[in-house]
């Protein structure tokens, strides 16, 4: 059977810019372009250290690059909300209800480099725009071919609406954004319920529509009444105000495949919304559509049923205000990139989309038992402005050695202060388990001339390959002998 996944090794890219420590030539990684990924190798990449900016996918050295970055993820499952994250949705949610901003979070702050300065929270995934791209020379086959185009347009499907809440309220027609310190205009006369209030209320309603009534009802909602239960994520985020209820803002979040008619229909808005975003806030050229397409549309994931490359747009009413970048896997949700309106900075956009992907991912549970974990790119330990990864709990980071992962707590925090790059397995004999041997290097699959071979087959006809064996040790065993590697 032909291997669903067909990459391109480059090899060792040295000594560019590094987008956290601004020194001009102090990163290094090894790097190769993926024409076709499936899902599940790049799964496996990624729990080797690997990440994708578009169809380029690239592995720092860890051991040589000035800012370490070290692969984080957060168990989803077991996700631990703090006061800052529960504040962050409180905030919005009223925003949506009153149209109201706090008056201390009006006027935007000015960074010392200009510009707007994000908080830490709304940092997330710069590595993605800062990551190394593909070296200049040009890869022989095309990323995509139009067949696959229209097969990923056919099988993509967009995603309805979130359910049991994790999607707010549907926009109102031809309703406008406007945002202010007063009253939004929006014929709100009541006062909003408190959030208790409406709980109560919601729970009423899911006992009787179970066929809950009388005397029953009313001894579950006593018994309920009297519990301590802790709110859990889903239900800081149900509190958004309902079609039902009067309120000044709807937002509606729609998760859309990057290929289908949909995503085309919106293109223009989405890259204006990145561009003022690229501007405002990171002070950088956004570069042309083209530019934004390759890296952040362009996937080679192969898109099938819930998982792939999608866009989680966020509109306020009719307004696009903020898009989320993910890769759906077999393991995970994974966070590319997001951007936002700078107008909206007071509502820590990036801090909520956090919060709605870990709920997403857990939603994505039902369907995906396997799907558990929440990747936020890669942790830099060196640059104190990407440390707020590690307040999501619980967190864990993936040792640059074995690839066994380590929980984010005081004992790692400490190695990574003392030496920023480290071994974080204890363990001195413990070992990469997919480090391939020679007779697993014998069994890596090449595409040479447009034919399929093992590499064993060149070895008794050209000798080694170099550039193949540093391949095989960098994907590890499995994925060398899943992945076709093009090879002169």
């Amino acid at each position: 059977m032909m291997p669903s996944s067909l990459v391109e090794f480059y090899g060792k890219h040295s000594n560019y810019a590094c987008g956290y420590c601004s020194q001009k030539s102090s990163c290094h990684s090894d790097g190769m372009w993926a024409h076709r990924l499936s899902c599940e190798d790049y799964q496996d990449l990624i729990d080797r250290g690997w990440r994708r900016s578009g169809c380029y996918c690239y592995k720092p050295i860890m051991d040589v690059t000035c800012c370490p970055a070290y692969t984080i993820k957060c168990n989803a499952l077991n996700f631990q909300m703090n006061k800052s994250h529960k504040k962050v949705i409180k905030r919005l949610n009223k925003f949506l209800r009153d149209g109201l901003k706090e008056e201390h979070e009006n006027q935007a702050v000015q960074s010392t480099e200009g510009g707007l300065e994000t908080t830490e929270h709304d940092r997330r995934d710069s590595e993605i725009v800062e990551a190394p791209r593909a070296p200049s020379k040009q890869p022989d086959l095309q990323c995509f071919q139009e067949a696959s185009v229209a097969q990923r347009a056919q099988d993509a499907s967009s995603f309805a609406d979130e359910p049991d809440g994790l999607c707010s309220s549907k926009p109102k027609s031809g309703s406008t954004s406007n945002v202010s310190n007063h009253s939004s205009g929006s014929g709100v006369t009541n006062p909003p319920k408190k959030a208790k209030l409406l709980r109560i209320e919601r729970k009423r309603e899911k006992l009787q529509k179970k066929g809950v009534s009388g005397d029953e009802l009313e001894r579950l909602m006593k018994e309920s009444k009297g519990q301590n239960v802790a709110k859990s994520l889903e239900d800081f985020l149900s509190e958004a105000p309902r079609d039902d209820e009067p309120a000044a803002h709807r937002l509606k979040i729609e998760t859309i495949s990057t290929s289908g008619k949909k995503f085309q229909e919106n293109l223009a808005t989405s890259f204006a919304l990145f561009a003022k975003y690229q501007t405002a806030i990171h002070n950088d050229r956004p570069g042309s559509i083209s530019d934004y397409l390759e890296f952040l549309v362009n996937s080679p994931l192969k898109t099938g049923g819930v998982m792939g490359s999608f866009h989680q747009q966020y509109w306020l009413d009719d307004r696009l205000i903020a898009v989320g970048v993910i890769d759906v896997l077999p393991y995970c949700v994974s966070a590319v990139y997001f951007f936002y309106d700078p107008e909206f900075h007071f509502l820590s956009l990036g801090t909520y989309a956090s919060m709605r992907e870990v709920a997403f991912a857990r939603t994505l549970n039902r369907q995906l038992p396997s799907l558990t974990n929440y990747y936020m790119g890669f942790y830099i330990h060196s640059c104190p402005k990407m440390r707020y990864k590690g307040n999501l709990h619980p967190s864990y980071l993936l040792c640059p050695e074995v690839y066994s992962w380590h929980s984010l707590d005081a004992t790692v925090k400490s190695k990574l202060d003392a030496s920023k790059y480290s071994r974080l397995n204890n363990d001195p004999k413990a070992q990469d388990t997919n480090k391939p041997t020679e007779q697993d290097l014998s069994d890596v699959v090449l595409l040479q001339n447009r034919k399929c071979l093992r590499y064993s087959q060149c070895l008794q006809a050209n000798g080694p390959i170099v550039e193949v064996e540093a391949y095989a040790r960098l994907v590890g065993k499995q994925c060398a002998k899943r992945m076709l590697l093009v090879v002169a």
